[in-house]
């Protein structure tokens, strides 16, 4: 579950933080803005000045990628939706890019997307070897 999220940037911004269309904090003039997460699941707006940067966004000290954690990065505000099982659906989505951009690239997926991605490779022999050798 969602509990904060934190805005950073190399310059100092100011910040208005909604949930669901309810102003809930201010913050001026700093690089590093943390907000708490009052309730889910919400619509989250950050109304930054000045507008049209970007700065860093972390979720739970999370740093995450704006496409993938589908943020929208308006010229004034950042826009997004918040679920309770927000991090899952962050995290699927890492793996669903994997699998489009393997796609793209016409490799193989099915031979070698555990090779990729990381997933249904428990390699349970090679973890056997380890094991013995670190007795």
């Amino acid at each position: 579950m969602v509990k904060q999220i934190t805005l950073t940037l190399d310059t100092e911004f100011s910040c208005e933080y909604y949930e669901n269309d309810i102003l809930i904090k201010k913050t001026s003039n700093n690089k590093h803005h943390k907000f708490i997460v009052t309730q889910l699941p919400c619509n989250i707006k950050i109304k930054i000045n000045p507008w049209k940067i970007r700065p860093l966004i972390r979720i739970d000290e999370h740093l995450v990628n704006y496409g993938l954690a589908k943020i929208t990065p308006w010229d004034h505000m950042i826009e997004l939706n918040l679920e309770k099982n927000y991090t899952d659906i962050y995290f699927k989505n890492i793996i669903q890019a994997k699998r489009d951009y393997l796609s793209k690239t016409e490799q193989n997926i099915p031979d070698n997307m555990e090779s990729y991605v990381g997933v249904n490779n428990e390699y349970k022999e090679l973890v056997g070897q380890i094991k013995e050798l670190i007795k």
